[in-house]
């Protein structure tokens, strides 16, 4: 019989508190949906194919357990891998519900693997596996046939001494060290590539390689348009958009010789209240940039709009123009539609800002660092374009198709937040939920139908997709 171990100091009147041995947890969202959603994609078998580092000891837990112990952490509201240690009880619920040998109950366990990813050369390995047994069988499933193609780039402050870690711009924490990592996305919400880099490397370091690869992972999908905020307005870039012949929209900086053209333009076209919009054509250097390309302005009257985005004319603040409006600059190839309706294609954009946002605050892109730079962009590799989109597909296909903005801490106080007990029916593993609100029975049991019944051929598009290349 097992025992209870009872807190003295009770006084009279007040409910009695004990520690209990037995098998209980207050997520068994994650153990009952996650483990039902994985094991009908057949994930173990997709990280035997993904993780170049294997593990072959007798006394290892696997690389597997390795993998789920840090997928479990961050869907349990985990941001760092010490989180890891607080497992205790539940994690032979896991172990048992992700058919884990063991999965690993400290932060070194988890650290000491993923120190193994020393180098660029297998961090490329680790990444191209990732697109050839991972995204492009994900994009298959969730059945993206064109898409539009988003670049952005944010700042994850670093507190230790960390490999890469540079003083750059850092608005938040202004001359600490940082990295300054890049990422791709689809409109969709799904993300298709991801690189760490120095924190003094500026948004476009590297952006044609960057651009180039992300269309090898997203083969099959039509590019409609790519979208870029202003730190990515290049002229290789831009070129190379060009040479391809795919539509862009990229935020251009307001340099001074834009404020004077923006400042004399004399037609505007009125799109909401307190919104205007108008164009103009500008070449920088001819011979450099190949001739001259279409600009969109956006103006915001400050006093009708008080929240609108934008800079204001800071060469003629002294006038009351420069002190009335907001301004938004784009450069785009498309000739075809209004400046309204370019202004249209690029404020979805914005949507990759909550992306980022989510991938920070829900998965803790911003606190799982080692001290290596290879062994910290193979985690967050992990975490953005494995976790992440794992995560959103089973949003998006399962349980809030609809809902395009639903976020990971939403989706643990509906669904993952929800005590049980393990338990024997005969030989059985049987998980004993505690739920007593009709309702939340009701759309739990839902969920898991629907995961029952999805269709999906994800290991074997990746087998199908090996075997073809």
């Amino acid at each position: 019989m097992q025992e209870r171990q009872s807190i003295t100091g009770c006084k009279k009147g007040q409910v009695k508190i004990e520690f209990s041995p037995k098998l209980i947890t207050s997520w068994v969202g994650t153990a009952a949906i996650f483990s039902r959603f994985l094991d009908k994609i057949k994930f173990r078998e997709l990280v035997d194919k993904i993780y170049p580092v294997k593990e072959h000891s007798n006394n290892s837990t696997g690389v597997y357990s390795k993998i789920m112990s840090l997928f479990i952490s961050v869907l349990n509201g985990g941001t760092k891998f010490s989180h890891i240690n607080y497992m205790e009880n539940g994690s032979k619920i896991y172990e048992r519900c992700f058919r884990a040998k063991r999965l690993v109950k400290s932060s070194t366990g988890i650290t000491r693997y993923w120190n193994k990813y020393c180098g660029q050369g297998l961090n490329e390995i680790l990444l191209q596996n990732i697109s050839k047994y991972f995204l492009r069988p994900l994009f298959k499933q969730a059945g993206i046939k064109e898409d539009t193609l988003r670049f952005d780039s944010t700042v994850i402050t670093k507190y230790g001494n960390q490999e890469g870690a540079k003083k750059g711009y850092n608005p938040a924490k202004r001359g600490r060290p940082s990295n300054n990592p890049q990422i791709a996305f689809l409109g969709s919400g799904y993300t298709a590539n991801f690189w760490n880099r120095s924190g003094n490397s500026n948004s476009a370091n590297g952006i044609v390689d960057f651009y180039a690869q992300t269309k090898g992972f997203i083969k099959g999908i039509k590019v409609t348009r790519v979208l870029a905020d202003s730190g990515y307005y290049e002229r290789n870039f831009i070129l190379k958009l060009e040479e391809d012949g795919v539509d862009y929209v990229i935020a251009a900086p307001i340099y001074q010789f834009f404020q004077r053209i923006i400042y004399g333009l004399k037609e505007w076209t009125l799109v909401d209240n307190g919104i205007e919009v108008s164009e103009f054509r500008f070449a920088h250097l001819p011979e450099v940039w190949n001739g001259e390309r279409r600009y969109v302005v956006v103006r915001q009257e400050i006093k009708k709009r008080p929240k609108a985005t934008g800079k204001q004319l800071s060469i003629f603040d002294d006038e009351p123009y420069g002190k009335e409006y907001r301004h938004s600059l784009y450069v785009t190839n498309d000739e075809s539609v209004t400046p309204q309706e370019i202004w249209n294609y690029y404020r979805p954009r914005a949507n990759d800002e909550n992306i980022i946002q989510n991938l920070k605050d829900g998965f803790g892109l911003s606190a799982y660092n080692m001290k290596g730079f290879w062994a910290t962009e193979a985690v967050l590799m992990t975490i953005c374009l494995i976790f992440h989109n794992l995560v959103t597909m089973l949003i998006k296909q399962v349980i809030h198709p609809a809902d395009k903005g639903r976020k990971l801490r939403s989706l643990r106080m509906e669904y993952l937040v929800v005590p049980a007990l393990l338990g024997k029916d005969d030989r059985d593993n049987v998980l004993r939920l505690g739920l007593s609100n009709t309702k939340r029975k009701t759309k739990f049991t839902q969920l898991l139908d629907k995961i029952r019944d999805m269709e999906l051929n994800f290991y074997c598009n990746a087998v199908e997709l090996e075997e073809v290349v």
